[in-house]
């Protein structure tokens, strides 16, 4: 059954009313409030007497009208519309029949199938490619020529392979037509049996700006006085198409009535077929087609127009045949194309509503050049690009010039760009902004001293400077933050520290950002007795202090209780753990250094000071923890460990390569080395263990 229900019925309300009757909804229609389904048939009374449901009416069978064709094209004077270059590019046309199968003459834009039994839509009854080939059969040079052959053709399959449709198939056609924005609709069918459901969705279509064609009928009586019109054709807001022959007599079969609106050819027509084959079929299915060819033409040449217009220039070119005026044989008359190049009176009536911007507001800097389209909007729809056509305008020049859309920004500031054509305008925001300071933060903070040593009492002045991503450098000792771990140790305040007791502690400086840290030691002395210091006969006064400050700070205890070891090289092992004491590195926690020659008493200390960066290996395996260090490779080492730079002094020293050159400066103008001699430095020299205390005293105060 199909049911109309009302308008205001919510699809939950439609559900419960046909649940209510122990029914099954089997298609829902999206452009009208109506529905198919199935329910008990003595359950329509019930139905009938919902307040819901407006009108129910049974879901019957449709048959396609089917006879034969050839001779239509120049009948219709069409030649003439395709001499003036229209050939119903661009036109769509939903062909609601059998379907459309596959021929070397057609070409099928897309479809659907609405029939239950298959989801293609390829015609296995023969009748809807036949139809299709009369309204587009390609111009390719063999075949039959269709009236409009380069029109988008869609096959919509609501009739099965006997040529039978149920209603709510038909109506499902036209309901995806009105969604899929077909532009004319196709209709080669028809029943004796009026639908309200049918005529609701048929009329919303024609409201949404459809034409929709459809066969009078192959009922006609050879007197032609009964009204035998088929529905849907009997409808107002459709083109009912009847039939003539050759000699533009009317077809005997062809159905008359007051609703027939014109004639076209009908009679033993040629077209494509099953197969890629092609047959000659008689009927007003065929005459419809042409019809519709003819309205592809005229929606080409005639764009603006609504199907309302259309219709009536349709009407305007026929040919009138029988009584004079309009009769029910033949309509208004025997459709006849024309060049199509005249301008209808229609056409006038379409106004400028607007103007579109490509865009709205335009931004960038002094110098960018931006391109804007103006379309004009028209009340039909119509979009046409009017940008070298309008009127461009700047309201600043100094900001932004326009030319035919060109905009070039030339300073910065905010303006509008006025576009103006016929009555109708549109305005453009400009905004250039003048660019933001370049950021420039700190990126580095430095102090002059990383390492303190003192006693309890002493104070020690320290430098804090940041640099900046330009380069820039200030000194920010008063502005950054200091702070100290362990104030019994030392107490700091604006880069002044002083020492309140043994141990040891760090002090971390920051300042926007960036945070530097300062190691602090305040070694408790050792009684005299327990130094050992007077006990190694291998010291001089020359090394004392520097050997006593070593043992005193447990850095090292010498090679034996007598023998420091002053003249003799030391080992790259040992200098690794003096280095890792003095300067207080956590051995601990150490990543490990991955050097498998490491003896376990330097493993902490070297793996300290490779993940610090002061020291390398080798290789990536071997340290060499048991070869000697030169002088040079001491200079890198030391330079790295604390920091040292040169201050732009230059040594004199002519055994000093590119390789050692800056650490070496940075030893002497920082007072720890002044080389063997005013020459020679003693690069590649072996470095003593009396040599290397020397370095590290004098460092401790840097």
């Amino acid at each position: 059954m199909l049911i109309i229900f009302d308008e205001k019925a919510s699809q939950q309300e439609i559900d419960k009313t046909v649940e209510s009757v122990d029914g099954d909804v089997i298609d829902a229609f999206e452009q009208v409030a109506a529905a198919s389904i199935e329910i008990p048939e003595d359950s329509i009374d019930d139905l009938q007497k919902s307040p819901s449901v407006k009108h129910v009416e049974e879901d019957i069978l449709i048959h396609l009208s089917e006879q034969i064709e050839d001779w239509g094209i120049q009948a219709t004077n069409i030649p003439s519309a395709w001499n003036s270059g229209f050939t119903g590019q661009g036109v769509k046309v939903a062909v609601i029949d059998s379907g459309i199968a596959p021929h070397s003459d057609l070409a099928v834009a897309g479809g659907v199938s609405t029939v239950g039994y298959t989801t293609s839509y390829n015609d296995d009854q023969g009748h809807g490619t036949h139809v299709a080939g009369i309204i587009g059969a390609r111009n390719n040079n063999f075949g039959v020529k269709g009236a409009a052959y380069e029109s988008e053709l869609y096959a919509v399959k609501a009739f099965d392979q006997n040529g039978e449709a149920y209603l709510s198939d038909l109506i499902e056609g036209i309901d995806w037509s009105i969604s899929n924005g077909m532009d004319i609709i196709n209709l080669s069918s028809g029943t004796q049996i009026e639908s309200a459901v049918l005529h609701s969705v048929i009329d919303r279509a024609y409201a949404s700006g459809l034409l929709i064609v459809a066969a009078a009928g192959n009922d006609g009586a050879p007197d032609g006085l009964e009204d035998t019109v088929d529905f849907p054709a009997r409808y107002s807001s459709v083109i009912g198409v009847g039939a003539v022959d050759s000699y533009f007599n009317r077809a005997p079969f062809s159905s008359t009535g007051p609703a027939v609106e014109v004639a076209a050819p009908g009679v033993r027509i040629l077209s494509t077929y099953l197969g890629n084959q092609y047959a000659y079929m008689s009927g007003t299915s065929m005459a419809a087609p042409y019809v519709t060819g003819e309205l592809v033409l005229l929606k080409q040449a005639y764009p603006r127009l609504t199907n309302e217009e259309l219709r009536q220039v349709l009407i305007e070119h026929t040919r009138d045949l029988g009584s004079a005026g309009r009769d029910p044989f033949f309509g208004y008359g025997f459709i006849q194309a024309s060049s199509f190049t005249e301008p209808t009176e229609f056409e006038e009536e379409n106004p400028l509503t607007g103007i579109n911007l490509s865009q709205s507001s335009l931004s960038g800097m002094p110098g960018d050049t931006l391109n804007v389209i103006a379309s004009a909007i028209f009340k039909n729809g119509e979009v046409q690009n009017v940008t070298n056509a309008a009127t461009w305008s700047s309201a600043n020049t100094a900001v932004a010039t326009v030319q035919d859309g060109r905009v070039e920004l030339k300073g910065y500031g905010s303006t509008t760009i006025t576009v103006t054509y016929e009555d109708q305008s549109a305005v453009i925001i400009v905004n250039v902004p003048a660019p933001e300071p370049e950021p420039n933060p700190v990126v580095n903070l430095e102090v002059n001293q990383t390492i303190l040593v003192g006693q309890p009492g002493d104070a020690i002045n320290v430098t804090a400077s940041a640099t900046y991503k330009n380069g820039d450098r200030q000194n920010v000792t008063n502005e950054a933050a200091w702070s100290s771990a362990n104030t019994a140790v030392a107490m700091v305040e604006d880069g002044r520290v002083e020492f309140t007791g043994y141990g040891s502690t760090t002090i971390m400086v920051t300042y926007e950002g960036q945070s530097t840290m300062i190691v602090v030691n305040s070694p408790e002395p050792l009684p005299e007795s327990e130094t050992g210091i007077h006990s190694f006969q291998d010291v001089s006064s020359f090394y004392a202090p520097a050997v006593e400050y070593l043992v005193r700070n447990q850095i090292t205890q010498g090679l034996s209780r007598t023998e420091f070891g002053v003249q003799k090289d030391i080992i790259r092992a040992d200098a690794a753990i003096w280095l890792a004491k003095e300067l207080n590195l956590n051995m601990e926690r150490a990543e490990e250094s991955g050097f498998v020659d490491v003896p376990p008493r330097a493993a902490g200390a070297v793996n300290a000071l490779k993940q610090a960066g002061i020291i390398g290996g080798k290789t990536a395996t071997r340290f060499g923890a048991s070869d000697p260090l030169t002088r040079g490779e001491v200079a890198l080492i030391l330079q790295r460990a604390y920091n040292l730079t040169g201050d732009g002094r230059s040594s004199s020293f002519t055994d000093v390569s590119s390789r050692y050159k800056e650490a070496v400066d940075a030893l002497v103008a920082n007072n720890i080395t002044s080389g063997y001699t005013a020459t020679q430095f003693g690069v590649a020299r072996n470095i003593t263990r009396g040599q290397l205390a020397i370095f590290l005293y004098r460092l401790s105060s840097k």
